[in-house]
């Protein structure tokens, strides 16, 4: 698929799925949207209320609005007209001052910078060769001593899933370099150390040429490990302090079909983002994670 043909899949997907995207997000159980949030939240915390939120590909725009009433300069940038479009009105409803609009990132041209900037469920849906420039554009809009905090679909987790992603994963050869990096985020004590253990490894995998589709109607959606990203962000000269585990599985995901599994999945997968957000051994069992990394 050509990065062209990607992208206006991704737009269409997107434009017209803005009220399903909405609806996940109220989910009173369990949201992987919320659980990237409170990851977000986590980076945010190191920062005085006051301070300057982007939100990259912010959808409906819970992120900002949630950001605004606490106190920060909240916007939220996303390329589907529908997205933001619900995004104001759920801003208006909250009486929020967050600011919205509609755009490409790669034509954003910001009037101030940023103390911490989000991108979730974003870069999965662009280019190798764009995600080095928009990380080389963060570095440029982000403060000095600023934080990035950016989701990605868990590449490692294919070693847990044992389903069509694992066994391509097998016939790439990739499968010893996965478990090795899993081993050392789940064997690790601390968040430094898992970090340490991040940086070290300076992962680098190939992506496959396709890409099972998981209930999003695009067809390539990239994964990154934990390390192969950090590497991305290092070499944009971003410095990676924190990984936050998002959507633990606590069951084989091919249970997922029974109803019962299903629900205490969710609660068990919303007790681990409430509770066990920093917890960074939980990240290999995890389908999404977010890397934290300062502007240093």
């Amino acid at each position: 698929m050509t990065l062209q043909a990607q992208q206006d899949q991704t737009y269409r997907f997107f434009k017209s799925h803005a009220k399903a995207w909405q609806a996940k997000t109220e989910d009173e159980v369990y949201s992987t949207i919320h659980n990237r949030h409170q990851a977000v939240f986590e980076t945010m915390k190191k920062y005085p209320a006051g301070s300057a939120l982007l939100d990259v590909g912010c959808g409906t725009g819970q992120l900002a609005i949630e950001a605004s009433q606490k106190g920060w300069q909240a916007q939220g940038i996303d390329f589907a007209e529908d997205m933001i479009e619900i995004a104001k009105q759920n801003n208006q409803q909250a009486s929020a001052g967050a600011e919205f609009q509609v755009g490409s990132i790669f034509a954003f041209e910001p009037e101030t910078k940023y103390d911490v900037i989000s991108a979730q469920g974003f870069i999965e849906y662009i280019s190798l060769g764009q995600l080095e420039q928009f990380l080389g554009f963060l570095k440029t809009i982000c403060n000095p001593g600023g934080s990035i905090a950016i989701g990605s679909r868990n590449r490692l987790f294919n070693v847990h899933s044992i389903n069509e992603f694992t066994r391509i994963e097998h016939e790439l050869g990739t499968m010893d370099s996965l478990i090795e990096e899993a081993i050392a985020l789940h064997t690790s004590k601390t968040q430094a150390e898992a970090v340490e253990c991040i940086r070290n490894l300076k992962s680098e995998y190939v992506q496959p040429d396709k890409h099972p589709l998981t209930g999003i109607g695009v067809d390539t959606r990239y994964q990154f490990t934990p390390s192969d990203l950090a590497n991305k962000m290092h070499q944009a000269g971003f410095t990676v302090k924190a990984v936050y585990p998002v959507h633990f599985h606590p069951f084989p995901v091919n249970t997922m079909q029974d109803a019962e599994i299903s629900e205490i999945h969710k609660e068990m997968a919303r007790f681990a983002s409430d509770k066990m957000i920093t917890n960074h051994q939980l990240v290999p069992y995890s389908s999404s994670y977010v890397l934290e990394a300062v502007n240093e």
